[in-house]
């Protein structure tokens, strides 16, 4: 997990929309254009709390009697296409490989961070559409806040805490010669709103469940590639598993499961045996 990089203005986020807006047929862009003066205020409110980390408090939307026409402008068209290449070219390369709610999936989707359902009005705010892949996405749904704080994270606003939030444990059966591992969130000198909010974000995507499931194929896939560096005279297959997990965090964040089992399987004493195994 690892904060994303907010398509930075100019233009201004409210131009960008009503470029959109514009590219619309009249009958669709004239309810849009009678409301202009309100939808710019909603964005203002949008950044003003985006800003300053209040966004859990925003009001009602105002503009339920244009929902079909706000939510239209999210579509196919050269607007919103343009919008979202804007999105993934702001991110460094290799950044959204990975969905960055889960960090496990291919995003493929974008999520509406204050749901389109009740905010029509940002169905088109660059602030609020965050790459997502579809799993995420659909179990997010309409949900955002949970029991008063945000449930999750905000990924163009949140920072990830540096804290050793998530760990993993590797276990391993000579017997049958496999291997496992079980990883767990704690909460590792977090303030408690932070621990709040990711306790909530990782329970909510139940991403401990997730994690667990896609670990098998992981430890295989990256023995293997051990072993293939070993085979081709490579150094240690733990000094190539550490550089691995270095830059899987490099790129997606220290605690990233992927860099936090790579981590964990490079310190691991039974290495060269699990290798051995295949």
């Amino acid at each position: 997990m690892k904060q994303l990089t907010p398509v930075i203005a100019p233009p201004q986020y409210i131009e960008i929309f009503e470029g959109i807006r514009d590219n619309k047929k009249a009958s669709a862009k004239a309810p849009l254009v009678a409301a202009q003066a309100a939808i710019r205020d909603r964005f203002i409110e949008y950044e003003t709390r985006f800003n300053i980390n209040t966004l859990e408090a925003i009001p009602a939307s105002t503009l339920g009697g244009i929902t079909a026409e706000l939510r239209s402008c999210y579509g196919r068209n050269k607007g919103m296409n343009a919008l979202k290449h804007a999105i993934k070219n702001a991110q460094p390369v290799g950044r959204l490989i990975w969905c960055p709610y889960c960090g496990a999936t291919t995003p493929g989707s974008y999520d509406h961070y204050l749901p389109a359902e009740k905010f029509p009005e940002f169905a088109a705010h660059a602030l609020n559409l965050v790459p997502s892949c579809t799993r995420c996405n659909s179990i997010k749904d309409d949900d955002w806040v949970y029991g008063g704080p945000r449930g999750y994270y905000h990924f163009y606003r949140d920072a990830i805490p540096a804290a050793p939030f998530l760990t993993v444990s590797i276990t391993s059966d000579a017997a049958v010669q496999a291997v496992g591992a079980t990883f767990a969130v704690q909460q590792a000198g977090m303030s408690d709103p932070e621990w709040t909010l990711l306790e909530a974000h990782f329970r909510q995507l139940k991403l401990i469940e997730l994690y667990d499931s896609y670990s098998n194929d992981l430890i295989n896939t990256v023995l293997r590639s051990a072993r293939s560096h070993i085979t081709a005279g490579g150094g240690s297959a733990a000094a190539f598993l550490a550089n691995e997990a270095q830059e899987n965090a490099d790129l997606y964040g220290d605690f990233g499961w992927r860099a936090v089992l790579l981590r964990a399987m490079s310190a691991h004493p039974d290495l060269v045996d699990w290798i051995a195994w295949l």
